[in-house]
């Protein structure tokens, strides 16, 4: 009975702590994931917005934003990829479906 007792103990922390380490890893990386999705969507509104201003006066500015949004996009995605490196989130993140993103410009 004593063994039966411990066996169901350990089982039970077991499996909490196996639930508690994916769900930390699924929310920390959900919410990198978040904002690669955020930067795409903004370098996409600025690639937009430049190709409208191309050869007029506001091209310029255009041009800064566009290239600030791309620098994002890179940052944002370099982050996701080194959250799902963490030796600590890789099999979690792996069995979940996250998967490292391409370094380009592919918006």
């Amino acid at each position: 009975m004593n063994t039966m007792i411990a066996w169901v103990t350990s089982t039970i922390s077991t499996a909490a702590f196996l639930l508690l380490w994916f769900w930390v890893v699924r929310r920390e990386l959900r919410g990198r994931k978040d904002t690669v999705n955020s930067a795409r969507s903004q370098l996409a509104v600025s690639r937009k917005k430049h190709m409208k201003a191309r050869d007029g006066p506001e091209e310029m500015d255009a041009q800064c934003i566009l290239e600030r949004s791309r620098d994002i996009y890179r940052q944002s995605v370099a982050l996701y990829n080194q959250t799902l490196q963490k030796p600590w989130n890789r099999i979690p993140g792996f069995l979940m479906g996250f998967r490292d993103l391409s370094k380009g410009d592919d918006a």
